[in-house]
């Protein structure tokens, strides 16, 4: 089976345009959340994105294509710059486009049908607009990309289970590269207020919103939505070695796996065999894994069951090893999460620097991993590193990268 490394990087997140953005975040233990006031005056948290990411689309485009669609499109020029990979000299029939969301095209169905509730008609393009496969499909004519394109609909596990589907077909032959990564397009009010129908939210402090997000906390109340995209090029390792690419991480191991038990609900035992089928794929035990990037949602059952996950694969290891959840940074990226929160294993295994768990003041005593509270960790030797994404559903994802 052939080695697969990520040699390019484009993001429009919360965090940032860049991985040394990125990377700025993460040593500063600050976070990106920002308070917006909402329709009714109430005081929202949410991880908005830095700038705006349509300002230079064409005014047709805008009107045509979902704005997921836009922000994979965008991610996708920055991550093929990144790489140096030179289409002209590739074999495009062997390089592939997967994107993982949560919503997908969501923000066309809801106008459309805003627009059929306030003209009894809907715009002729609503239904090309919102297709989710647009996601993938978009890319792939931007680029003239003619292997395999796909969009994996997995709720908050979609981003992993697409890096992970893109990093088989390339190790197994199939393909020879691929753009992966994950979107969740700016939040429309009615996706919001639906969110906010949930109860999952967290409760938020108008005076300090940044701190709405506290994983890990005997006083944590929910998550965070943000938004945004992460595509990386994944090659195989020989060809990205023989053009002199810049490589950040080689993937080592994927694990997926389904709770079948409950679709709000998470076990803890799901979690477990993601985890171990990760290590297992990558030929790792629990002493190799220097980072855990958890999941950390902040929620009064998604925390707990994280914790006894990790716990049942890493047995005594597990409390030696940093755990944190960079969702206390940036926001819940839902679909994308896994995308942007791979950033900090590369971080990590690059420069040393493991991002810690913002907003950790009040530690739930139930809870005896170590989870970098507040503070950056600097000068870590980490050679391997975990990244978890489980989703409503239970759907479980984990990637496992090293050095390369």
């Amino acid at each position: 089976m052939r080695e697969v490394v990520i040699t390019g990087i484009g993001m429009r997140t919360p965090l940032g345009n860049s991985l040394d953005a990125a990377r700025a975040v993460f040593a500063s233990g600050r976070p990106v959340v920002r308070g917006e006031t909402g329709p009714l005056g109430e005081v929202r948290a949410l991880g908005r994105l830095a700038d705006d990411p349509f300002a230079d689309f064409p005014r047709v485009d805008r009107m045509m294509v979902d704005p997921a669609s836009l922000l994979t499109m965008r991610c996708s020029d920055d991550a093929m710059a990144d790489s140096g990979l030179d289409l002209a000299m590739a074999d495009r029939n062997r390089i592939g486009v997967f994107v993982g969301s949560g919503q997908g095209a969501s923000t066309a169905t809801i106008e459309g049908t805003i627009g059929y509730k306030e003209k009894n008609q809907f715009r002729p393009f609503t239904i090309l607009r919102g297709l989710a496969n647009g996601l993938a499909n978009h890319v792939s004519m931007r680029h003239q990309l003619y292997g395999e394109s796909l969009v994996i609909m997995l709720a908050c596990a979609a981003s992993n289970a697409a890096i992970g589907a893109a990093y088989r077909q390339i190790r197994d032959g199939y393909m020879d590269a691929a753009l992966a990564g994950g979107v969740e397009a700016p939040h429309h009010e009615v996706a919001i207020r639906a969110w906010e129908a949930m109860r999952v939210l967290a409760k938020v402090d108008p005076e300090h919103p940044e701190r709405s997000s506290r994983p890990f906390a005997g006083d944590r109340t929910g998550l965070v939505l943000g938004e945004g995209c992460v595509l990386y090029m994944l090659e195989e390792a020989s060809q990205a070695r023989a053009r002199g690419a810049r490589i950040y991480a080689r993937i080592a191991g994927f694990g997926v796996s389904s709770d079948g038990a409950h679709i709000a609900h998470p076990e803890a035992e799901g979690q477990a065999k993601a985890l171990t089928a990760c290590l297992r794929e990558a030929g790792a035990g629990p002493a190799d894994i220097g980072y855990i990037n958890a999941h950390g949602t902040a929620t009064p059952t998604g925390d707990p069951a994280e914790v006894e996950s990790i716990g049942k694969v890493l047995g005594s290891y597990a409390q030696q090893v940093p755990v944190s959840s960079t969702k206390s940074l940036h926001g819940h990226l839902l679909g994308a999460a896994g995308a942007i929160e791979l950033l900090a294993p590369i971080v990590a295994l690059r420069d040393g620097v493991i991002a810690p768990t913002a907003n950790l003041d009040v530690p739930d005593p139930a809870f005896h991993l170590d989870f970098v509270p507040n503070v950056p960790r600097t000068g870590q030797n980490v050679q391997a590193a975990i990244s978890s994404n489980f989703a409503f559903g239970g759907s479980n994802a984990c990637l496992l990268l090293t050095r390369a």
